[in-house]
């Protein structure tokens, strides 16, 4: 089984850090290294809830549902967080799971750490699991 398979059965993977969670797809704040304060705040993660290896092999509703939360979880992290701009990424080299990142970028970033490079800029302040579970919180209150 893979980790992402394993984190979605459990029900305290996820729980303090999920945003919105279905039947076809989880949307959760990427909780930072165990015991460490590296979390980027806003950065989330969109995941389909079956195992599937690419976009290519969704179905249509994960397909449907999948799109949906990309923008919505874009919508609550511009709203919400006052995010600048959002970056969406599917990268899969680390994990054979699909997934999506949702990125933020914020007022003061620096040229040359936008795009991928953004999680790199050491002039915002990093998150505990515990601040990354606020940030949760709030986005799914403001979806309310």
């Amino acid at each position: 089984m893979c980790d992402v398979c394993a984190a979605l059965r459990d029900p305290d993977a996820w729980r303090d850090v999920r945003v919105h969670e279905d039947e076809l797809v989880l949307l959760a704040h990427v909780p930072p290294t165990p015991g460490k304060v590296d979390g980027y705040p806003g950065h989330l993660l969109l995941v389909p809830r079956r195992h599937v290896e690419s976009p290519a092999a969704v179905s249509d509703a994960e397909a449907e549902r999948i799109g949906l939360w990309l923008t919505r979880g874009a919508r609550l992290l511009e709203s919400t967080l006052d995010a600048r701009h959002v970056y969406l990424a599917r990268l899969g080299d680390g994990w054979p799971h699909l997934h999506y990142h949702l990125i933020p970028r914020y007022d003061g970033t620096p040229e040359e750490y936008r795009g991928l490079n953004v999680r790199d800029w050491r002039g915002i302040e990093r998150c505990t699991r515990e601040q990354a579970a606020a940030i949760a919180g709030k986005l799914r209150a403001a979806q309310e």
